[in-house]
């Protein structure tokens, strides 16, 4: 045993072994450090991997072999260990190099159905689908998980429809690094379609995320994995997440469960957002156009009432024909829960208690996501006066472990309704006793229900705290939200200059199209309207119902757009006609009648 220890020692095989794996791990960690920042392909770390296990016993060879003082000869052993390891090397260098990658899907043969069909390792059948996570195309880093989120929600709506056979995002993921793809957040355009054809589904859904968190906007299409061809888009607009997936797991659902004729007409109708340049401008010829498509719609399935609701929205008066449509799609299917929520709120609106209450127990039965249960049934009772029991929707929502700003902000919202600050405060210390997360919002909110009571001074402080926190916290939104609030309150200290700053800030931004941030300045300079009648506003009643139809124009609500800027017409006329700033109303109001 001395002379084996002996004999490494003078052939120097630990110095050798240290060396190499030494030297072998700068390799690959260099190795790792190309691959990671150029794009170059996995393959790369596996064949630098295979070397350099091979390498090591080649090197500790050489060593025993030549590590001797002296002029050594190769002998035939050495040689054939040494050739061994290098065939070894060979084949599965090769093997490596040549195994199966997914290609990059370009030019004609990109979706062809043998393309398709090369991928498809087993087929789903012809009612398969594979959910691609949604791209994040708000500009807003923050809202990335929205689109992870509804792919997720929007996978698990359709496969629970139990006709469907649905192929996660996960897995499309695990194909991707399967193929040799470093994984990422997101799956490349140019692979989508391998990818998707490779998990055997028939179709992909492919979306994407825009607006705000406030106003957001679902975009989806529906592709034909065989040719690539869209065979459906569709598109929703909220603020609520949870029953925007919902509607669209069930338009997809509806789409998927036409045939193919009446799939082929549906896809080939005009969409309500492309009327004809031909009809622009002239009203009446615009509402037979918009009957004629409702007519059409009205035969197909349920997917065709969505689109006759989603028609009518826009035009202010016409609620009772979309109540209807939104009953055809209960008919057709009771267990749509976002339909009923939908026809709820618009019973409530038209003051139709008695519907409201026997259509709210038929939503709970069906609606399985208690969140979107209790957030919904809490703008309902809103609307129709129920305070206090939206105030418990809120609460279970916040008790239940949602941090979110959202049930908050409604909660605080019931309590001003009712002038009751002192509740609200109250309730606010609550929440950040158990929600630490929410502290710089509720300083916001707090702000809010000191402005609402007159109490300027506090609500500046209650504003700059929340500021802080916000900045603190790295809460970019709430930060500029506090901002844009203590703006709206500094008028009060001085109100020629704080009016000014406010006016300047309010068109600067909406010239600039960004709507969200003039939202928040508007609704912050229509908060001041408070019982303190002695003081100016920072800005005039007119002014800021002309920044509503401005807003509402850059949202793409048109309605609300039309409304507003009628209201401003039938109100203030005679101010309109003298104020160059406001003098558009009256040819704003004309294009979007007659667009």
């Amino acid at each position: 045993m001395g002379e084996l220890f002996k004999s490494l020692s003078e052939r120097h095989l630990g110095r050798t072994a240290v060396v190499y794996l030494g030297g072998a791990w700068l390799l690959l960690e260099a190795t790792g450090f190309f691959v990671g920042n150029y794009d170059l392909s996995r393959r790369l770390i596996d064949i630098v991997v295979l070397l350099l296990v091979l390498g090591f016993p080649a090197a500790l060879i050489i060593s025993w072999f030549h590590g001797e003082k002296g002029r050594q000869n190769v002998a035939r052993s050495e040689a054939s260990l040494l050739l061994t390891l290098v065939v070894l090397a060979g084949i599965g260098t090769y093997r490596i190099s040549t195994g199966h990658e997914i290609p990059t899907t370009t030019g004609d043969s990109a979706g062809s159905p043998a393309s398709a069909a090369r991928f498809a390792a087993n087929d789903l059948g012809e009612r398969s689908l594979a959910v691609l996570p949604f791209t994040n195309n708000t500009g807003q880093d923050s809202l990335n998980w929205i689109g992870s989120g509804v792919s997720d929600m929007l996978t698990t709506n359709l496969a629970s429809s139990g006709d469907l056979r649905v192929v996660s995002p996960q897995r499309l993921f695990e194909l991707l690094r399967g193929a040799g793809q470093q994984e990422t957040d997101h799956i490349p355009d140019d692979l989508a379609m391998s990818i998707a054809g490779q998990s055997g589904a028939r179709r992909m859904v492919r979306g994407s995320v825009l607006g705000t968190l406030d106003d957001l906007v679902l975009d989806v299409q529906l592709i034909d994995l065989s040719d690539g061809t869209v065979i459906a888009g569709e598109r929703v607009r909220g603020g609520d997440v949870f029953e925007m997936a919902d509607t669209l797991a069930a338009r997809l659902t509806a789409r998927l469960a036409v045939g193919g004729d009446e799939g082929a007409r549906l896809a080939d109708m005009p969409r309500m957002e492309r009327p004809p340049v031909a009809l622009s401008g002239d009203a009446g010829s615009l509402r037979a156009h918009q009957e004629e498509l409702r007519a059409a719609w009205q035969e197909s399935s349920v997917d065709g009432r969505y689109r006759v609701v989603e028609l009518l929205e826009d035009w202010p008066g016409r609620e009772g024909e979309v109540r209807q449509a939104l009953e055809e799609i209960v008919d057709v299917n009771p267990d749509d829960s976002g339909a009923l929520l939908h026809l709820v709120r618009i019973a409530g609106s038209m003051g139709d208690q008695q519907a409201v209450d026997s259509l709210i127990p038929r939503f709970l039965a069906v609606e399985t996501d208690s969140i979107a249960a209790l957030m919904g049934l809490g703008r309902v009772y809103e609307q129709t006066g129920q305070l206090d029991r939206a105030r418990d929707q809120y609460l279970a929502l916040l008790k239940g472990g949602q941090g979110s700003t959202a049930p908050l902000n409604r909660l605080v919202r019931t309590y001003l309704r009712e002038d009751r600050t002192d509740d609200a405060r109250v309730e606010l210390a609550r929440v950040v006793a158990g929600h630490p997360t929410l502290d710089a919002h509720a300083r916001l909110l707090k702000g809010d229900t000191y402005a609402w009571d007159g109490e300027f001074d506090a609500a500046l402080e209650s504003y700059a705290e929340a500021e802080r926190l916000a900045e603190a916290s790295g809460d970019q939104q709430t930060r500029a939200v506090a901002f844009e609030a203590t703006l709206a309150v500094q008028w009060v200290q001085n109100p020629d200059e704080g009016a000014s700053r406010i006016n300047r800030s309010m068109w600067t931004l909406l010239e600039l199209g960004r709507h969200q941030q003039s939202q928040n300045l508007i609704e912050s300079a229509e908060r001041m309207y408070i019982r303190d009648s002695d003081r100016l506003p920072p800005v005039d009643v007119h002014v800021l119902q002309y920044a509503r139809g401005r807003l509402y124009e850059l949202q793409a609500a048109n309605g609300g757009a039309v409304r507003a800027y009628e209201a401003l017409l039938t109100d203030w006329s005679d101010v309109v006609s003298r104020l160059p700033i406001l003098s558009d109303a009256p040819e704003r109001l004309a294009a979007l009648k007659g667009s």
